[in-house]
Protein backbone atom coordinates (compact mmCIF):
# COMPACT_ATOMS: atom_id res chain seq x y z
CA UNK A 1 0.00 0.00 0.00
CA UNK A 2 2.56 2.29 0.29
CA UNK A 3 4.36 1.43 -2.67
CA UNK A 4 3.05 4.55 -4.22
CA UNK A 5 3.40 7.09 -1.76
CA UNK A 6 7.04 6.11 -1.30
CA UNK A 7 7.08 6.52 -5.36
CA UNK A 8 6.22 9.72 -5.25
CA UNK A 9 8.77 10.75 -2.81
CA UNK A 10 11.34 12.57 -4.76
CA UNK A 11 14.77 10.43 -5.37
CA UNK A 12 16.59 13.75 -5.02
CA UNK A 13 15.80 13.97 -1.07
CA UNK A 14 17.37 10.53 -0.87
CA UNK A 15 20.62 11.42 -2.72
CA UNK A 16 21.06 14.77 -0.80
CA UNK A 17 21.25 12.93 2.35
CA UNK A 18 23.32 10.73 0.79
CA UNK A 19 25.85 13.00 -0.19
CA UNK A 20 25.29 15.05 3.24
CA UNK A 21 26.75 11.83 4.94
CA UNK A 22 24.56 9.44 5.63
CA UNK A 23 24.21 6.28 4.87
CA UNK A 24 21.48 3.80 3.03
CA UNK A 25 19.84 3.37 6.48
CA UNK A 26 20.53 6.58 8.02
CA UNK A 27 18.85 8.46 4.62
CA UNK A 28 15.93 6.15 5.32
CA UNK A 29 15.27 7.07 8.42
CA UNK A 30 16.47 10.89 8.66
CA UNK A 31 14.94 12.26 5.44
CA UNK A 32 12.18 9.45 3.15
CA UNK A 33 10.38 8.15 6.48
CA UNK A 34 9.59 11.70 7.78
CA UNK A 35 8.73 12.77 4.39
CA UNK A 36 6.58 9.60 4.12
CA UNK A 37 4.80 10.09 7.92
CA UNK A 38 1.39 10.99 6.52
CA UNK A 39 1.28 7.71 4.71
CA UNK A 40 2.55 5.17 6.85
CA UNK A 41 0.24 6.64 9.45
CA UNK A 42 -2.84 6.33 7.10
CA UNK A 43 -1.78 3.19 6.06
CA UNK A 44 -1.40 2.26 10.46
CA UNK A 45 -4.56 3.62 11.07
CA UNK A 46 -6.29 1.18 8.13
CA UNK A 47 -4.50 -1.96 8.99
CA UNK A 48 -5.85 -1.48 12.95
CA UNK A 49 -9.42 -0.91 11.87
CA UNK A 50 -9.00 -3.61 9.75
CA UNK A 51 -7.73 -5.97 12.44
CA UNK A 52 -10.03 -4.30 15.16
CA UNK A 53 -12.97 -5.66 13.38
CA UNK A 54 -11.84 -8.91 12.34
CA UNK A 55 -14.17 -11.40 14.09
CA UNK A 56 -14.01 -14.96 12.54
CA UNK A 57 -10.11 -15.27 12.55
CA UNK A 58 -9.99 -14.00 16.09
CA UNK A 59 -12.90 -16.46 17.20
CA UNK A 60 -10.86 -18.91 16.28
CA UNK A 61 -7.83 -18.38 17.38
CA UNK A 62 -8.59 -17.27 20.68
CA UNK A 63 -9.76 -19.12 23.70
CA UNK A 64 -12.12 -17.40 26.90
CA UNK A 65 -9.51 -16.32 28.66
CA UNK A 66 -7.75 -14.13 26.01
CA UNK A 67 -10.65 -12.94 23.58
CA UNK A 68 -10.46 -9.81 21.68
CA UNK A 69 -12.73 -6.95 22.22
CA UNK A 70 -14.62 -7.88 19.04
CA UNK A 71 -15.74 -11.09 20.06
CA UNK A 72 -16.08 -10.47 23.74
CA UNK A 73 -18.90 -7.72 22.46
CA UNK A 74 -20.56 -11.17 20.58
CA UNK A 75 -21.17 -12.49 23.74
CA UNK A 76 -23.63 -10.45 24.52
CA UNK A 77 -25.64 -12.04 21.97
CA UNK A 78 -27.56 -15.54 22.69
CA UNK A 79 -29.66 -17.83 20.16
CA UNK A 80 -32.35 -16.30 22.88
CA UNK A 81 -31.53 -12.96 23.46
CA UNK A 82 -29.60 -9.98 22.61
CA UNK A 83 -28.80 -7.98 25.43
CA UNK A 84 -29.01 -4.46 23.46
CA UNK A 85 -28.34 -2.31 26.21
CA UNK A 86 -25.12 -3.76 27.50
CA UNK A 87 -24.12 -3.99 24.04
CA UNK A 88 -24.17 -0.29 23.26
CA UNK A 89 -22.65 0.43 26.58
CA UNK A 90 -19.49 -1.89 25.91
CA UNK A 91 -19.21 -0.35 22.49
CA UNK A 92 -18.90 2.95 23.49
CA UNK A 93 -16.46 2.15 25.82
CA UNK A 94 -14.39 0.01 22.85
CA UNK A 95 -15.02 2.83 20.99
CA UNK A 96 -13.00 5.48 23.04
CA UNK A 97 -9.65 4.61 22.17
CA UNK A 98 -10.07 4.56 18.37
CA UNK A 99 -11.90 8.12 18.52
CA UNK A 100 -8.98 9.22 20.83
CA UNK A 101 -6.57 7.93 18.63
CA UNK A 102 -8.14 9.53 15.63
CA UNK A 103 -7.91 12.68 17.22
CA UNK A 104 -4.42 12.84 18.05
CA UNK A 105 -3.33 11.50 13.83
CA UNK A 106 -6.05 14.04 12.95
CA UNK A 107 -3.02 16.78 11.94
CA UNK A 108 -1.45 13.92 9.77
CA UNK A 109 -4.46 13.10 7.72
CA UNK A 110 -4.64 16.82 6.69
CA UNK A 111 -0.63 16.74 5.89
CA UNK A 112 -1.34 13.64 3.71
CA UNK A 113 -4.11 14.78 1.78
CA UNK A 114 -2.37 18.23 1.23
CA UNK A 115 0.80 17.16 0.71
CA UNK A 116 0.23 16.36 -3.31
CA UNK A 117 -1.60 19.50 -3.83
CA UNK A 118 0.99 21.87 -3.21
CA UNK A 119 4.46 21.84 -5.94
Amino acid sequence: MLVGYFDSIPRELDEAALVDGCGPLGALGRVVLPAARPGVIAVAIYSFMTAWGEVLFASVMTTEANRTLSVGLRQYSTQTNVYWNQIMAAALVVSIPVVIGFLLAQRHFVAGVTAGAVK
